[in-house]
């Protein structure tokens, strides 16, 4: 995707993009790759074009722990940027991606003293809280069914770079409760699997589950 077409800078004019382009990089990132690592210093803002990034932390048991999954399109921790701190987590991919690195600094010069620019960030933030809220609803309110039903719906774009085992962790959802309701729903003719991958074959019925 052009970097013109994210929402993030749709109300840029064509000298401004022009601007923006000359401070970006494009760069594509495999599976597994390393974005940055916490504590490293935020000299770019990422905005994920296309894939699946992870931010996450180890605790005192060396065991990973996940903290966000983000899909694109997005804004990677943005705030870190904002508040010109060191990262607070790890960021690597949980699929193939592609990512605009922007040189902060030159961007905060150029173009973070506009309005609707400043307003990215806070839209970019609220976003995510919401997001965060209804994880949290759905996670104390849904069954486990309904659960995988709005995940498979809501993310269908980045299915066939998720595993499973992947979509439980995200769920925080046994694989195993995972299984058995994919199993359901393939049953049932809404889902198949593709190469290992699950894959919608009837959109208005997965709806109808999570409406």
């Amino acid at each position: 995707m052009e970097l013109e077409k994210f929402w993030f800078f749709e109300s840029l004019d064509e000298q401004e993009i022009t601007e923006l382009k000359s401070i970006t990089v494009n760069r594509k990132y495999k599976k597994g790759d390393i974005l940055f690592y916490a504590k490293d210093e935020p000299k770019y803002l990422h905005l994920l074009a296309s894939g699946v990034a992870k931010l996450y932390i180890y605790d005192f048991k060396d065991n990973e722990v996940v903290l966000h999954n983000l899909c694109a399109p997005n804004l990677i921790a943005e705030i870190a940027n904002f508040e010109e701190s060191p990262y607070p987590a790890n960021c690597s991919f949980e699929s193939d991606a592609e990512i605009y690195l922007i040189d902060y600094k030159k961007f905060k010069e150029k173009f973070l003293s506009k309005t609707e620019i400043s307003m990215v960030f806070i839209k970019s933030l609220t976003k995510k809280i919401k997001a965060l809220e209804s994880f949290i609803n759905y996670s104390i309110t849904a069954d486990s069914y309904t659960k995988i039903a709005k995940f498979l719906y809501e993310n269908e774009s980045i299915l066939k770079s998720l595993k499973q085992i992947k979509i439980a962790s995200i769920l925080n959802i046994a694989p195993e409760t995972l299984s058995r309701n994919v199993t359901k729903l393939k049953k049932e003719k809404i889902i198949d699997k593709d190469g290992g991958y699950i894959k919608i074959i009837d959109h208005g019925k997965l709806k109808e589950l999570i409406a």
